[in-house]
């Protein structure tokens, strides 16, 4: 007889239970990723500077165990004697822990910058993350009055500006 009452149960990926992991600064470093390649592989950039190959290890593959690793996401990483240009995935820092980790000083101005640089941040505010010690709202002033090309036939600028016909350029 046919069971229609049988239900499977839905695999939750990401939800590692042993959410804190203890980081050896020997042989681990940090990595943020920049590109999926495909078969288990990916690109990133190490906490120190070096754009490497990641592959991701084995126990994170593992259909019960399986963590899912996207472009943007911090992961520690166990870096190989033999070979400087690739690296293995040990474990995925979870988006909880990011804040912590960048106001640390574990992470280098390095992976810092490749992070905001490069949006991955999920943030709607674009607010930049660079402090400028001795800043004055003068230098505001200053970058609002840069000049800008303007298309129009607007007469509204200085004389000496001359308009420009496109055919002679």
């Amino acid at each position: 007889m046919y069971q229609t009452s049988i239900r499977k149960k839905k695999k939750n990926f990401n939800s590692s239970n042993d959410s804190k992991y203890d980081i050896n600064l020997d042989y681990e470093e940090y990595g943020l990723v920049k590109k999926l390649l495909g078969n288990c592989r990916v690109n990133l950039i190490t906490n120190s500077g070096d754009d490497v190959i990641g592959i991701i290890r084995g126990n994170m593959r593992k259909f019960n165990k399986r963590v899912l690793i996207d472009k943007g996401d911090f992961v520690i990483v166990s870096k190989r004697e033999y070979q400087i240009n690739k690296v293995d995935i040990v474990h995925k820092v979870s988006p909880e822990e990011y804040s912590t980790i960048l106001a640390s000083d574990v992470i280098s101005n390095i992976l810092k910058n490749e992070y905001y640089n490069n949006s991955y941040t999920t943030n709607e505010n674009k607010d930049t993350h660079i402090n400028f010690n001795g800043s004055n709202s003068e230098n505001e002033d200053d970058y609002n009055n840069i000049r800008r090309l303007s298309i129009g036939s607007d007469n509204s600028e200085s004389s000496s500006d001359t308009n420009i016909a496109i055919d002679n350029i």
